[in-house]
């Protein structure tokens, strides 16, 4: 009698998951080397960091651009400032201030020791971009950027409100007091009704020469 042959029962196939359903994105491996091939075009790319240490981040990864001798891969660190003056009691008080905090901008040629060498520096958490590939700014963005950067405009931080007393402090109405009509930030002055001689009068004054009545 002939053998009964039974045939081998296949394994039931799974179906593959997602890359994005496999694991959350805080497990994705952080080692990983980029994606994309080595090219030689320069473009800026986008760390995150600490907000306050972007500074600090920028010198680190300058001294890292030295360890590993990539100042042909690397060209500029950038951390965008703007000049800011708050007026405080009447007095101006410059500063600066980051345009994107916790942010630093690097323009580089992205190659797998480029990106090893600025991903292991101290204080940056991660590339801009995707799981697997860092993604570079785009030129319109980019040339936005620098161009606010080039023109350097000084900004004010506004302390005054709509219907809030105020008292002049310096000019010829000085001691005067009144409230705040209108905020002209571009010309960073303010329409306030002062009342002169019993008359509510509407007077221009510059932010310096009023402060708030508290």
């Amino acid at each position: 009698m002939a053998e009964e042959i039974i045939p081998e029962k296949k394994e039931e196939e799974k179906p593959i998951s997602a890359p994005e359903a496999a694991a959350p994105e805080s497990a994705a491996p952080e080692a990983a080397a980029p994606e994309a091939a080595p090219t030689e075009e320069r473009r800026w790319y986008v760390l995150q960091t600490l907000t306050g240490n972007e500074v600090l981040v920028k010198a680190s990864i300058e001294r890292s651009v030295k360890q590993f001798a990539i100042e042909n891969k690397v060209f500029s660190v950038l951390v965008p400032e703007e000049d800011i003056v708050e007026i405080k009691e009447g007095k101006r008080v410059e500063k600066k201030k980051k345009m994107f905090p916790g942010y630093v901008f690097v323009e580089m040629i992205l190659d797998e020791t480029s990106w090893h060498a600025i991903k292991q520096t101290p204080g940056v958490a991660k590339f801009i971009g995707n799981k697997t590939r860092p993604i570079p700014v785009t030129d319109r963005e980019m040339q936005r950027v620098l161009k606010q950067l080039g023109v350097r405009e000084e900004r004010i931080d506004v302390f005054f409100e709509k219907g809030e007393a105020i008292r002049i402090i310096s000019g010829p109405f000085r001691g005067y007091t009144g409230s705040v009509e209108e905020i002209n930030t571009q010309k960073s002055k303010i329409k306030a009704l002062v009342n002169i001689f019993g008359r509510d009068t509407p007077m221009e004054i510059d932010f310096e020469q009023a402060e708030k009545i508290t």
